[in-house]
């Protein structure tokens, strides 16, 4: 009966993972490109300081890419790496899964055009709220270690 119960678990868990690979491989697949293609100069430039604009564009290029929350794992990981602040990273992991360009036109077909503005607003709302969270903590820790 255990080993049942087990068996079955480990079966689950295996199937779980059998279905998040193909994300985290497109994921991963953009953080590539991004690596290859994107200049760290760019990325610190628009989304490296810890300011309310650098927040603001990470979460605007976050909402229409077509990341799920695997996927999008990688790609912050990459734009961390390559300078963007955490505030930026925060709000760049909390906008992208919850919409995207096909996502969006998906809920105005199945749901109309007032959730498919929703959607991105909230995505957009909870990512820049995030961002700035993680920036006031990031400052007040900063500035207490100092002390």
């Amino acid at each position: 009966m255990v080993v049942d119960y087990l068996s079955l678990f480990l079966l689950e868990m295996w199937s779980l993972c059998l279905n998040m690979a193909p994300f985290l491989l497109m994921g991963m697949f953009v953080s590539g490109l991004i690596s290859m293609f994107v200049n760290s100069r760019l990325i610190l430039k628009h989304i490296g300081s810890k300011n309310f604009l650098s927040i603001f564009k990470s979460t605007v290029l976050g909402i229409p890419i077509p990341l799920c929350s695997c996927g999008v794992i990688p790609v912050a990981a990459t734009l961390r790496d390559a300078g963007a602040s955490k505030g930026s990273t925060v709000s760049f992991l909390v906008s992208t899964p919850q919409t995207g360009i096909d996502s969006i036109f998906l809920t105005y077909g199945m749901l109309g055009p007032v959730l498919a503005l929703f959607r991105p607003l909230a995505a957009f709302v909870s990512g820049i709220f995030s961002g700035m969270v993680i920036n006031s903590f990031d400052d007040d820790l900063h500035h207490h270690l100092l002390i």
